[in-house]
């Protein structure tokens, strides 16, 4: 199987068709009527909002001083910062609920476009690249981590680089090298870490495959040469777009209190347990009964089609192209990964950066992205040599109907004999005042055992129609009933996995009571800056994220840790730290007399004039961190440490005219050249042109 060029772009009909089935299958988050849930908003929001109402204030957001005291917003690497995207969305509409709802969405329509381009490459039917690319958009994967916003950028761009890869490999002009070098550059910059160390071995996998597949016949020295000169300027041209990005990580590494490797313990948590591939037959059975799974219900959902899943189990027993047998290989690994156990306790050992990854279930993104493209190469060469409905399709049809009509049976019994069942709920349910809490007593009351019998009939349903058609070589309408299966599965699942009970327009209602743009902060003491009630908390947040005022009265849970700031927050002595909270977020020495007026305030300086009865510090309370400096009058020097984690810059007797600067000079020179970089790379990749042939 090979990747070859592309002449028909992906048509209009096919578009719209993908797009409406991810309106449907998302409808809880398409339709705006539930927020996205826990981390999505309280997480991975914050940073997003920030660096839109820092841009639209005419700022560059370098520094955010409005998470747990200040952190250079550009070493985030969980907020998507170095995305385009972030960039795109930051800089014109802005986020708020709605544009941060939409770009999910994006990501894996992104995602389900890309396993299309993908498919279509290796030359599939149009209708298994369909099936193959709704399967992927609509995937248990993508189901089950949808507050996990980073999980679903990363995976977004997966299939893009396998395809863009593959016609690196086949062939090594200079355009393909550049496009390349950007699709990698998007997985990376948007992914979670996860993410690009699973995509870093699967795909140094692929290329030690791909050189040892020798289609050419060619002599292994030469193969080498040719590799080695593509992947030279491939990885020149990715590091030269990624300069900013590196230089940003190499700028807060130090300074970074989770920059060190895991211990094992940590290292093995939230794994997709064995248990949790059932979900590939009865997705929704992992909706419940977490003794059962012991897991986060996040990381139990692979589910990735029935009809796929039957030709994935049937490429296990037929013959199969190298392509198969090495994604096979690959996913069988990234499935063990993600099980942890034994298997990751081996790798955090042997395994250079998987000790870094604290959510095992990640990895299972490879694994279903490989089953997916097994499956699809499967069931095109069923299409294509015209196979009749008999021999191991047939035996393996009919024991997964089996399969299933004893799941139906197990689950009505055990839901009738231990009366755990929605069916003994019912007057409940129906006592409850109005639609929205009728329907989340709904969800309440269904037991693990009616997730399996519910589950089961669909799945029997759906098989008797995917025998139909493979008995009638009905391909449109397997698509179809691909597409109808996927979006079942969506609806079942997300209520669980994916959405909360207020809806979009209650989040930005909250929103909304943030300040616009970058005040200039009142100088009131951090205890006494209002806050937002716990239920609203629960939507959006900390509201230390949205208040504009810098400083926290307690650490707010947030991925991006200082050293410092994390021995502040631990210090044993309460009175320590009241002793800070007690006063504005910055302030002059108690022993002056002094008068303090803030000028003028951004996000990297802060224009404040101090009139003082004597010399003394006017402390900051930000994040003591490289690239400070305070400039009072003529006077330019670097702020010094004052306390455990803040800053503080001298004032001499009378006036002074002084301000707190923040310029990360190296890291402003690198985003320079990403920028430019970026620009140009998107100018040779768009400008038209003959695509060569992969040979």
């Amino acid at each position: 199987m090979q990747f070859y060029a592309n002449k028909n772009r992906l048509p209009l009909k096919t578009f719209l068709f993908f797009i409406l089935v991810l309106f449907i299958a998302y409808l809880p988050v398409s339709s705006f009527l539930f927020f996205l849930k826990n981390d999505a908003f309280t997480g991975y929001f914050p940073p997003k909002f920030f660096m839109s109402e820092s841009i639209h204030a005419g700022h560059l957001p370098l520094w955010n001083p409005y998470i747990n005291f200040g952190i250079p917003q550009y070493g985030d690497m969980s907020s998507g910062y170095w995305s385009p995207v972030t960039w795109l969305i930051a800089s014109t509409v802005g986020y708020n609920a709605y544009t941060f709802t939409l770009e999910v969405l994006l990501y894996i329509l992104i995602g389900g476009i890309g396993m299309y381009q993908l498919t279509s490459y290796l030359q599939l039917h149009k209708q298994v690249c369909m099936m193959a690319a709704i399967a992927f958009m609509c995937c248990g994967y993508n189901a089950g981590h949808l507050q996990h916003f980073n999980w679903l950028s990363g995976a977004a761009f997966l299939p893009w680089c396998f395809w863009s890869y593959g016609l690196l490999l086949n062939n090594t002009s200079f355009k393909n090298s550049v496009r390349t070098a950007l699709v990698f550059y998007l997985l990376v910059a948007s992914a979670h870490p996860g993410i690009s160390i699973s995509a870093f071995y699967f795909f140094a996998a692929y290329f030690i495959f791909h050189l040892f597949e020798n289609k050419h016949q060619l002599p292994l020295g030469e193969r080498i040469r040719t590799a080695g000169i593509s992947h030279a300027i491939f990885i020149g041209l990715f590091l030269l777009l990624s300069a900013g990005m590196i230089t940003a990580y190499l700028d807060i590494m130090p300074h970074f209190a989770r920059g060190e490797k895991l211990s094992l313990a940590d290292a093995l948590l939230n794994p997709t347990t064995p248990q949790s591939w059932i979900s590939v037959l009865l997705p929704f059975a992992t909706v419940k009964n977490e003794a059962f799974f012991n897991t986060d219900i996040s990381m139990r959902n692979s589910y990735f089609s029935l009809a796929l899943l039957l030709f994935f189990l049937f490429s296990l027993y037929g013959k199969k192209n190298k392509l198969q047998v090495f994604l096979l290989c690959a996913g069988i690994f990234f499935t063990l990964l993600s099980a942890g156990g034994i298997f990751k306790t081996i790798a955090y050992k042997f395994i250079p950066f998987t000790g870094y990854v604290r959510l095992n279930g990640e990895f299972r993104i490879i694994a279903v992205l490989c089953f997916i493209i097994i499956a699809a190469i499967q069931l095109n060469q069923y299409i294509t040599q015209r196979k009749s409905f008999s021999g191991f399709i047939k035996l393996i049809y009919y024991t997964v109907e089996v399969l299933v009509i004893a799941a139906i049976l197990f689950g009505l019994y055990k839901s009738v004999s231990t009366k755990e069942s929605v069916f003994y709920n019912i007057g409940n349910i129906h006592s409850r005042a109005g639609l929205s809490a009728k329907l989340k007593s709904l969800i309440d009351a269904i037991s693990f055992y009616d997730s399996i019998w519910i589950q089961g009939l669909i799945q029997l349903l759906l098989l008797w129609g995917i025998k139909w058609c493979l008995r009638f070589s009905n391909w449109s309408l397997l698509m179809k009933m691909v597409a109808a299966d996927m979006i079942l599965a969506c609806l079942l699942n997300i209520p669980f996995t994916g959405v909360g009970k207020a809806s979009v327009a209650q989040v930005q209602q909250v929103l909304n009571q943030s300040p616009k743009g970058i005040p200039v902060p009142a100088l009131i003491p951090i205890n006494s800056i209002d806050t937002i009630s716990t239920a609203a908390k629960n939507m959006v947040g900390d509201w230390s994220f949205y208040n504009k005022q810098p400083g926290t009265k307690s650490e707010v849970a947030y991925p991006i840790v200082l050293k410092n700031m994390a021995a502040y927050f631990e210090q044993d002595n309460p009175a320590s730290k009241n002793c800070y909270t007690n006063k504005a977020f910055i302030f002059v020495d108690d022993t002056l007399q002094s008068k303090l007026i803030v000028q003028s305030f951004s996000p990297q300086q802060i224009q404040l004039y101090v009139e003082s009865n004597a010399a003394g510090n006017l402390v900051l309370q930000q994040n003591f961190y490289p690239h400070w400096y305070y400039i009072n009058g003529a006077v330019k020097k670097e702020v010094t440490g004052y306390g455990i984690n803040f800053m503080s810059a001298p004032i001499t007797t009378g006036n002074n005219n002084i301000s707190f600067v923040f310029e990360p000079g190296k890291v402003k020179w690198a985003m320079v050249i990403s920028l430019i970089t970026l620009v140009s790379f998107c100018v040779l990749v768009f400008l038209p042109g003959k695509d060569s042939r992969g040979k």
